[in-house]
């Protein structure tokens, strides 16, 4: 696709930008305005253009102005998770900018590093540390600020969805849904239909290893992961291509669809290694073991069975290392291996015992920042 159809449907918060620097008439607000637009580039996947704008800026700012080193350093923090998925330097540099921003009286820059910072924690365990970036995200920003008040709710949004309580993280889902809407930001909107299927997805499987689900609630997961397939093409948004077809073989695999859940499987499982995802190939090769031990396959089942087992260790999240014991203990059964089924899922129950606690940390960590700033 090319940069100009990209464009029209990213255009409103962009040309936004455009007319605002097109009519500042101070030299040092444009450069931070052009900082902002080379940071909303880069979260529509139009990493050159922005790339660029910050080369240029940086020959520009000699004298390391404050405000202006802010948005270029987390400018190109954003820039390293959309192109590389690099997400300890763009961690590293999120962080100062966050600091740097907090330091030059730009809450608007603070407050939207500090939910990305929130964000970043969580979905690396770390719920203690996102629950303060967390505090400070809506504590700097003002309503007006999209990007900050959309991904901080984003955040309590995963954060019920983890803890079980799902009605409640669906209310925070559509918190940030406005925030975005409102704003005419597609991308986050794209960002947020993504997670919003993922921990639907996420939810689905763990009740597939254990009992049945619900084929209401299964048709309404595929029509949106294909909704979220369908809109991230039309955008252009080309950072982590392989996380989207992965979500669907996931579906495919509760929907029983072995073959074609196999097929994508073995299309994206090492691209996902490149693109720093590397902690959930374990879960996903359990997933394959699963639909290759239902298809027949049962050297391939063997084999991935190994495979799982032995890149467990590379797994944190507990909910995550549930999934793959239970996916490898229902494989080993199917192939006649009783001891080992029993065995992977005695570690199962050891993981869930594990989740459980961190379920009910999380929520007594969320809870009370999600009273205070519920609109």
């Amino acid at each position: 696709m090319n940069d100009e159809r990209k464009r029209y449907f990213s255009s409103r918060i962009i040309d936004n930008l455009d007319s605002r620097i097109r009519s500042c008439q101070s030299s040092a607000e444009r450069n931070v305005l052009l900082a902002q637009k080379a940071f909303a580039l880069a979260r529509h996947s139009l990493i050159l253009e922005s790339r660029q704008i910050i080369r240029d800026l940086r020959s520009i700012n000699q004298s390391y102005e404050a405000r202006l080193s802010a948005w270029i350093m987390f400018s190109e923090g954003i820039i390293e998770h959309s192109e590389n998925y690099d997400l300890q330097k763009s961690r590293d540099r999120i962080i100062r900018a966050h600091l740097v921003g907090q330091a030059a009286n730009d809450p608007t820059l603070a407050g939207t590093a500090a939910a990305w910072l929130a964000d970043l924690d969580f979905l690396h365990g770390r719920y203690r540390d996102s629950a303060e970036y967390l505090e400070k995200a809506f504590a700097w920003s003002k309503a007006q600020d999209s990007e900050a008040r959309a991904r901080a709710s984003m955040v309590l949004a995963a954060a019920f969805y983890f803890s079980g309580d799902v009605l409640r993280g669906k209310h925070w889902i559509q918190a940030a849904r406005s925030h975005a809407v409102v704003s005419g930001d597609i991308a986050m909107q794209n960002i947020i239909l993504f997670n919003n299927s993922a921990l639907d997805v996420s939810r689905l499987t763990l009740l597939d290893c254990t009992g049945k689900v619900d084929e209401s609630e299964l048709r309404f997961a595929s029509m949106s992961a294909q909704s979220v397939s369908n809109l991230n093409t039309a955008l252009g948004i080309a950072n982590q291509p392989s996380m989207i077809p992965v979500q669907r073989a996931e579906l495919l695999t509760i929907q029983r669809e072995w073959n074609e859940a196999i097929k994508i499987f073995d299309s994206h499982i090492e691209a996902i290694r490149l693109q720093g995802q590397s902690k959930w190939i374990s879960k996903y090769i359990a997933h394959r073991s699963w639909c290759k031990a239902n298809s027949g396959d049962t050297l391939g089942a063997r084999a991935d069975i190994k495979a799982a087992i032995d890149g467990a260790e590379s797994g944190t999240d507990p909910d995550d290392l549930y999934i793959l014991h239970l996916r490898v203990a229902n494989s080993a059964e199917r192939i006649g291996d009783t001891a080992l089924a029993q065995e992977q899922r005695r570690l199962g129950l050891q993981q869930l015992s594990i989740y459980e606690e961190h379920q009910r940390s999380v929520r007594e960590t969320f809870s009370p920042i999600a009273d205070r700033y519920d609109q």
